[in-house]
């Protein structure tokens, strides 16, 4: 059976020409990340539809997981077919959004924090038509070998990684960028001091900009 994903959304009211993926990472739900929508919106996208899908596996007491393991404990066979899953499964809920919307892959964001980040960059790379923007918050890339021969576009991605992370260590900033230059994206790194795993002001701002400058050209 098809899985529909679904979660919250957010939107001014005004007349939407550009839409948000915001995913969320393990443990969590779309209700945490969509939180940073009526800033985001307040702040130069107006015209912009968030949404926060749910992820399909439940995890915890009251949240979801977009794939098992955590990066530490992965199975590769096992994670990159979850992972991939969860690619068909976000690929298909934004393709009806965008449908929905009459909105085209260029006014198209996605934004994810640590396991959602992996995904991000994941839907970014294998999406058949190059999106506007990635942000990825304290995220990795898992089996980049894998992923390589599977890249069809090459969005510009930002990268925001808290140089104190205890979850997604800080080398990871590194691995995830120099996956991305040695195949071709463009990339807009930040590695941010006192910052553990999560998302701050700046680290937002950072965000929020790289994005407006894609989507409301």
């Amino acid at each position: 059976m098809t899985t529909i994903l679904n979660g919250p959304c957010y939107s001014s009211g005004s007349a939407v020409d550009s839409l948000v993926v915001l995913l969320h990472g393990r443990g969590a739900s779309g209700d945490n990340l969509i939180s940073i929508a009526p800033y985001m919106s307040r702040q130069g996208l107006g015209n912009t539809k968030f949404v926060a899908p749910h992820a399909p596996m439940p995890y915890g007491p009251a949240g979801y997981t977009w794939f098992t393991d955590s990066l530490r404990d992965m199975d590769e066979k096992t994670a990159f077919t979850e992972i991939m899953e969860a690619v068909q499964k976000v690929n298909r809920f934004v393709d009806s959004q965008l449908a929905m919307l009459d909105i085209s892959d260029d006014k198209l964001a996605f934004v994810g924090f640590s396991q959602g980040a992996m995904l991000s960059m994941y839907l970014g790379l294998n999406r058949e038509k190059e999106c506007a923007a990635v942000v990825a918050y304290s995220g990795a890339v898992p089996f980049p070998a894998a992923l390589e021969p599977m890249i069809r576009s090459r969005p510009p991605v930002c990268v925001v990684h808290g140089e104190d992370d205890d979850v997604i260590p800080f080398e990871y900033f590194g691995h995830t960028t120099g996956f991305l230059e040695r195949n071709n994206v463009r990339v807009d790194a930040h590695g941010l001091k006192d910052l553990d795993h999560s998302i701050s002001n700046e680290g937002l701002e950072i965000g929020l900009k790289f994005i407006k400058d894609r989507i409301t050209k």
